[in-house]
């Protein structure tokens, strides 16, 4: 049994908030909010120091009471604690409590270059750290003093490069926390590669952004920002700005994740009819919350009066909507976007809003931040821009959404610095390094074939597995292969690292099942084998001498070693197919690198994979599908 000391009411009503994404350890504090023993009379509890006492939770979710012991002025939550330890991968019983209340016997020092909520660094604190707040350091500076430290918590504004940890010799630090969810200011490879485990925060700001979202929407509908500049310029213009409803108007919400299902939560109370676009989520998911889901993003931008997107920048969905989505959408559509700058084209979102085809934009991002540093850029121009409501990325700026951050930074810190695994690591290993390294080509043939799948896959719903290995030992790294499987189907779309950790719960959470078949012997004794079935299509391959290749899609049998950029098509197999595909490239400027055909003589159809070194626009797909009547699929290898 563990006591797990609350020594605030902001971090009781965070952990409970939290609740259903904490690790087994955080469980306990997870089913009720237990106070601080010392609150203030404006929380209307009041506690006994030393006697047992009640505390009944207000939340809709129960009412059930529950009671706990009070312990040298803390009120502690008794749980069983559940560990898993990186050597081993056993289940262990934690009692790693002081007896002053304090979490562990943690010894270790924990810089924060950044400001972090002080209740985040207390909870660092009593787990018996020493946290050295120093702000703005140049790199040099934070060079200096980071090999002194064992854990380093960094927000968005301090660049963990390579050639910072170089520099450091930080030889000492054992975990860096993002506090916040994108870890792109984060080399990961280099911290990998150093065994420094990367932590970061992807639940707390969900409720800000997705309550932004609608602040924006309503701004942008009824013209609130232009209406307050008039007002304080000693101007009553009622006339100029006159608002549209939200009642009865279709709001698109393109990527379906934590904050797209809270935005749409709160839309459907405002009277608005939601449809979702997101290729990973589950029909089942979008009924949930009362929303329709799009089988496609021109489905979904042909009838919405609102398109607001929540997803991840990535190279699938940088400028998705671009020119020619703003075309697809009906005349007067409002856009907004509180996920990233760059996943709306600005210079695509200007033109329209100088035709008139977009009436409005809410943006509380840019690709050039601040834009005002960048004079003349598209991002200056369109937050500039009168029918423009802009905000100086603020999604995650509340009070509430700082606090939750830090303190689950910071139990995610002081989870990895136990030797645990933090339910939020975005890079750290999961078996021992000797097996690793015989499993690489293994996982990235893995990888591969679920990059396979979710290029050819519109929804993912089921999953089926199928493992043949040499070696006896591999038949226990499943789990990891799984994981490699996950990430390749699911990376290109998730706000959230995939890894080990975290695989399977973001699976579940799109509502995507799955089956494993572990075969007992194999054919070939130098080859491993993995075969993939995702909605009923088939992807096979094989680990041959240290190489993974692809060796099955379908009903067409292949050999190719994936690799750099990839273009997918069928085609009708007949003489002059290929060279009609390679001329249209060709005249586009991109050169095929390689080539791979199979065959199914039954249909009398082929399947191709081109190897090009750049990638080609997207009139170029559209003039190949009009030749062959199937437009090619890009994938990244």
């Amino acid at each position: 049994m563990v006591f797990v000391p609350i020594t605030s009411v902001q971090e009781a009503k965070h952990i409970f908030r939290h609740r259903n994404s904490r690790s087994t350890s955080q469980l306990c504090a997870c089913r009720f909010a237990l106070a601080r023993a010392f609150v203030s009379t404006q929380d209307k509890t009041c506690f006994v120091p030393g006697r047992p006492c009640v505390l009944k939770e207000k939340s809709a979710h129960t009412g059930t009471l529950r009671r706990s012991r009070l312990q040298r002025g803390f009120c502690c939550a008794q749980v069983e604690a559940t560990t898993v330890h990186s050597d081993s991968m056993r289940k262990t019983n934690s009692t790693s409590v002081m007896g002053n209340g304090a979490v562990g016997a943690l010894t270790g020092r924990v810089l924060v270059p950044e400001k972090l909520d002080s209740d985040g660094v207390a909870l660092l604190e009593r787990a018996g750290l020493e946290v050295v707040c120093k702000y703005d350091l140049t790199e040099d500076e934070l060079s200096a003093v980071l090999g002194d430290f064992d854990a380093l918590i960094v927000r968005s504004g301090t660049k963990v490069t390579r050639s910072l940890l170089e520099k450091a010799n930080a030889t000492r630090l054992r975990v860096i926390g993002r506090a916040g969810v994108g870890v792109d200011n984060i080399d990961l490879a280099a911290a990998s590669e150093r065994g420094i485990v990367v932590v970061n925060a992807p639940t707390g700001n969900c409720i800000a952004a997705a309550e932004h979202t609608v602040a924006l929407l309503l701004a942008l509908a009824r013209n609130i920002a232009a209406a307050d500049a008039t007002i304080k310029g000693d101007q009553w213009n009622r006339n100029k700005f006159v608002g549209v409803s939200l009642v009865d108007k279709t709001l698109g919400v393109c990527g379906f994740g934590r904050i797209g299902r809270e935005v749409a939560r709160r839309c459907r109370a405002l009277g608005m009819r939601i449809l979702a676009y997101d290729p990973y989520c589950a029909v089942e998911v979008t009924r949930a919350v009362g929303a329709e889901l799009c089988s496609s993003l021109d489905e979904l931008l042909r009838v919405s009066d609102f398109v607001t997107v929540h997803m991840p920048l990535t190279e699938s969905t940088e400028n998705m909507i671009d020119r020619n989505a703003l075309s697809k959408c009906k005349d007067g559509v409002r856009i907004l976007n509180v996920a990233r700058g760059g996943i709306v084209d600005e210079v695509a979102l200007l033109e329209a809003l100088e035709s008139g085809k977009v009436a409005g934009a809410a943006l509380d991002v840019f690709v050039q931040e601040p834009p005002h540093k960048y004079p003349g850029s598209p991002s200056e121009k369109v937050a500039k821009h009168p029918r423009v409501v802009a905000t100086p990325h603020l999604g995650a700026s509340t009070v509430e959404a700082q606090l939750d951050v830090a303190l689950e930074v910071a139990e995610a810190v002081i989870t990895a610095l136990r030797g645990d695994f933090a339910p939020t690591t975005v890079n750290a290993p999961s078996l021992p390094s000797e097996m690793l390294s015989t499993l690489k080509p293994v996982a990235e043939l893995a990888k591969d074939l679920g990059k396979l799948a979710a290029a050819f896959s519109d929804r993912i719903h089921e999953v089926s597995i199928t493992y043949a290995f040499r070696d006896a030992e591999k038949r226990n790294a499943t789990r990891f292969l799984r994981a490699s499987v996950l990430q390749g189907l699911l990376g290109q779309t998730s706000a959230v690292p995939i890894n080990y950790v975290n695989a399977d719960v973001v699976a579940e959470r799109r509502g995507i099942t799955w089956t494993e078949v572990l075969l007992s012997s194999i054919e070939t004794s130098d080859a491993e084998f993995l075969r993939l079935e995702v909605n009923r299509h088939v992807y096979e391959g094989r680990v041959t001498s240290g190489m993974p290749r692809v060796t099955r899609i379908d009903n067409f049998d292949i050999d190719i070693c994936l690799n750099g950029r990839v273009l997918a098509y069928e085609q009708i197999d007949r003489p002059g197919m290929i060279g009609l595909v390679g001329s249209i490239l060709g005249d586009a400027g991109v050169n095929i690198s390689f080539m791979t055909l199979g065959r199914d003589d039954k249909v009398g159809r082929a399947l191709v994979l081109l190897g090009v070194d750049s990638e080609p626009e997207p009139s170029t797909l559209d003039a190949i599908a009009s030749k062959i009547g199937y437009r090619p699929r890009m994938m990244f290898f």
